[in-house]
């Protein structure tokens, strides 16, 4: 009888001593994703805290251009469970190039690292796309050729297109988006109403959704319609056929227009996008059952020596 108790005894002991106990906190730290490529220096980075005892907790961020030091960032000591860091250019100390990203969560005694997460700094518009001419093939075609630009996060070109020889080049004006390689010769085709003279306009774009300067065929002026989230190269226009058009500068928080629900490319992060918590892991119900079933043993051997006198 002896032996069965310190049986019981020792797994109930054991239960409390090896395995977690359903009351223990847990505790962690997740960055959302940030886009590939940014284009502007004011954007967010979002994270979202794990605490299972809704203890306080102090959050805080750390920036590193590659290759450098890491650095504490200026916004600091966040206590929510899920939030934002606004970074402005300050924390991006190094100009241009790929950034890196990790955050840190204490809660008493205990602090968490999380996931690093990067993302690449470009400003700089691309070169404007070169080589360009048109032909009329028949009395509803144009023919358009044009080298890419030769940059080597080019992404598209944007065609435009317009009956009147002096014209904005706008999401009304906009026909077409063409991929190529950096530095690629295209040819693009585009149909029209028969004996029509229309005239066109070309931006190449970058991963980042920088935008370069007009080239066009129109024999007045051009003037680029607004890009949200996209960054230009310097004032002026052009009034001679077939010559680069230099655009007034567009600022890269502009309002939103129709070019961004036509699949502009732009920066940042939108404060509708928030990071998905991992689901909470379960405590284990181990030490409960073990200390039930000891319970049950004891009250048996007790009820046993109860009968036996």
């Amino acid at each position: 009888m002896k032996k069965l108790i310190e049986t019981i005894l020792f797994l109930v002991i054991f239960s409390f001593a090896f395995v977690k106990p359903v009351w223990a906190g847990e505790l962690n730290i997740l960055l959302n994703d940030l886009p590939a490529y940014q284009n502007k220096t004011d954007f967010s980075v979002f994270y979202t805290v794990i605490e299972t005892d809704q203890l306080p907790v102090k959050v805080n961020l750390f920036i590193q251009k590659e290759g450098k030091d890491w650095r504490q960032t200026v916004e600091k000591d966040k206590t929510s469970y899920s939030g934002e860091f606004k970074l402005h250019g300050s924390d991006l100390y190094d100009g241009e190039g790929k950034y890196n990203f990790y955050a840190t969560v204490a809660s008493l005694e205990k602090t968490m690292t999380s996931n690093t997460i990067s993302t690449i700094l470009d400003t700089i518009p691309p070169e404007k796309v070169s080589d360009y001419r048109k032909e009329r093939i028949n009395p509803h075609v144009f023919r358009l050729y044009f080298k890419c630009s030769s940059d080597s996060d080019f992404e598209k070109v944007y065609l435009y297109r317009s009956r009147e020889t002096s014209f904005e080049a706008n999401a009304d004006t906009r026909i077409a988006e063409v991929g190529g390689a950096p530095g690629e010769s295209k040819t693009y085709e585009i149909g029209g109403d028969p004996d029509v003279e229309y005239y066109f306009a070309l931006r190449a774009l970058d991963h980042a959704g920088n935008i370069s300067g007009v080239v066009t065929d129109a024999p007045e002026t051009v003037v680029a319609g607004q890009v949200a989230g996209a960054v230009v190269s310097p004032t002026g226009v052009s009034t001679a056929r077939g010559e680069v058009v230099s655009l007034p500068k567009e600022e890269p928080t502009a309002i939103p227009t129709e070019e961004t629900e036509e699949g502009e490319l732009g920066g940042g992060i939108s404060a509708e996008e928030k990071v998905l918590g991992e689901k909470t892991p379960k405590a284990s119900k181990l030490p409960y059952i073990l200390t039930g079933a000891g319970l049950l043993i004891l009250a048996g051997v007790f009820l046993a020596k109860k009968k036996q006198d």
